[in-house]
């Protein structure tokens, strides 16, 4: 089915952050390349700094190259005035859910723009009922799998239902039709009730209800029992859900000066058996411990296996607060190798393992990383962007969930796509054990490790099945399309 061009004007809005900028601006430019709409404004919304985002203005000022839509950034929200230092991550992330929809509305009510349609990132569903008297068809887009979308629509019945914590339920957390969630794999806004960002998320889902769909970054053949329910009626009514992934970015570098030091990556990949190296990298918006990388190191010695390694340098005490602030301005990252001086902010046992790889302290193309036919394995985080790229790139992944719906994501890939192996968190360090690490690498490489050899197999077919999908006459588009189609538009 050929989608002729049409009129349609849509403005989309997305959330800061890595995770939600690029699969936006990936799919607002597959709108507007397949000819799905004719025009398009991309509304950015961003906090306040003193340093902006290197990564984030990088990849902005790549997008208005293009010359493919128009690029607003929407005034930066000053945090300083809502919270206070002490305040924690999710604090912020709540004002940011609360203050950018009204922004949003406010903004494009003052200008002369003649809009057709609204799409806005799933976390900013308060859009929708505030748009509410522009009377434009409105849509939601979720940068996350089904699972979650489920979640997220069926949390305003369970906020009704479930007195206290989900997290201290005795038994699983049921979704009609759905995979149950362990209460410990609970998604991040939803771990604590009587946090701002927790009424802040359901806000944004009970929005979502009243969208006239939602589009969501993931493929029939990864997730058919959870989009067969949420295409029922049994757990909301009369809000058609997309499947349009998997939308991933081919990435290229973002500074020019760093494209030789990759080159060197490269060259040394070119020089790997295939399938013999492992990926390893916790996204861009953790920051490991001293004694995280440590492990880590040890980990990888002990597994016997070649690696790239992308990590930032440790931090005092692990965690993300550079989910906001991720490739600001002050960071300084290169590559290291077996030559290089020690340096007293990384471990001994991180300098030591460098004779069987390489470690990329800057900028790293990952999904170019990963296309390379040497990877066998993914040491990721499972933010949903990386599982996507490796999906895309039919490598299969070695869990380590930190944050956010990291930990529903592992458990999806594990349980019930099986492309995937997750490692525990040891209980009395709160780190992946070095041994944990280096077996669970063993299972996913060794080629005669018949569970590991099942995995590689489901992640090569994967990847036809996910290369498939945005064809012309693929799943994917054709889903994406359907925007023209609405009732409504």
């Amino acid at each position: 089915m050929a989608i002729s061009n049409n009129n349609h004007h849509a403005l989309l809005l997305a959330s800061p952050g890595m995770g939600h900028i690029i699969p936006a601006l990936e799919l607002a430019k597959r709108l507007v390349t397949h000819k799905i709409i004719s025009k398009l404004t991309f509304f950015c919304g961003s906090i306040k700094t003193s340093t902006p985002s290197k990564a984030e203005t990088q990849i902005l000022q790549s997008a208005i190259k293009e010359n493919l839509f128009d690029l607003i950034q929407l005034p930066p929200i000053d945090l300083t005035i809502h919270v206070s230092p002490r305040d924690t991550l999710e604090t912020k992330i709540a004002i940011i859910m609360h203050e950018i929809p009204l922004l949003f509305v406010s903004t494009i009510s003052s200008m002369n723009l003649n809009p057709t349609m609204i799409i806005t990132d799933f976390f900013f569903s308060q859009v929708i009922p505030l748009a509410k008297n522009l009377n434009l068809p409105t849509f939601a887009f979720a940068p996350t799998n089904a699972w979650l979308v489920a979640l997220g629509l069926h949390t305003p019945t369970l906020d009704k239902e479930i007195e206290g914590e989900y997290i201290n339920e005795s038994k699983p957390i049921s979704i009609p039709g759905c995979k149950s969630i362990h209460p410990l794999d609970m998604f991040g806004m939803l771990r604590d009730r009587t946090q701002r960002i927790y009424h802040e998320y359901v806000g944004a889902c009970e929005g979502a209800a009243l969208a006239d769909g939602i589009f969501v970054n993931t493929f029939h053949e990864l997730e058919p029992k959870t989009l067969e329910a949420l295409g029922s009626g049994h757990i909301i009514t009369k809000v058609p859900v997309y499947p349009v992934g998997p939308i991933v970015r081919d990435q290229r570098s973002p500074n020019g000066s760093n494209e030789g030091k990759i080159g060197d990556v490269f060259g040394w990949l070119d020089k790997q058996e295939e399938e013999s190296v492992v990926y390893v990298s916790l996204g861009s918006g953790y920051t490991m411990s001293f004694e995280e990388i440590k492990e880590m190191a040890l980990g990888l010695e002990l597994s016997g296996k070649k690696f790239v390694w992308s990590v930032r340098p440790p931090a005092t005490k692990s965690g993300t607060g550079n989910y906001l602030t991720a490739g600001e301005e002050g960071e300084t990252r290169t590559i290291l190798g077996s030559n290089n001086e020690p340096s007293n902010s990384f471990p001994d046992e991180f300098y030591r393992i460098q004779t069987n790889g390489i470690v990329i302290t800057d900028w790293a193309p990952q999904l170019d990383i990963l296309k390379h036919p040497s990877f066998g394995g993914f040491v990721s985080h499972c933010g949903w962007n990386s599982l996507m790229e490796s999906v895309s790139c039919g490598v299969p992944i070695i869990g380590l969930p930190l944050y956010a719906e990291q930990m529903m994501n592992a458990a999806m890939l594990m349980e019930e796509v099986g492309n995937a192996i997750r490692v525990e968190v040891s209980p009395s360090t709160n780190m992946v054990g070095r041994e944990e690490l280096s077996k669970a690498i063993r299972k996913i490489m060794d080629k005669d490790d018949k569970e590991g050899c099942v995995m590689r197999e489901r992640a090569k077919e994967l990847k036809h099945i996910a290369e498939r999908a945005w064809f012309h006459d693929g799943p994917s588009y054709l889903a994406l399309s359907k925007i023209t189609h609405s009732n409504r538009v």
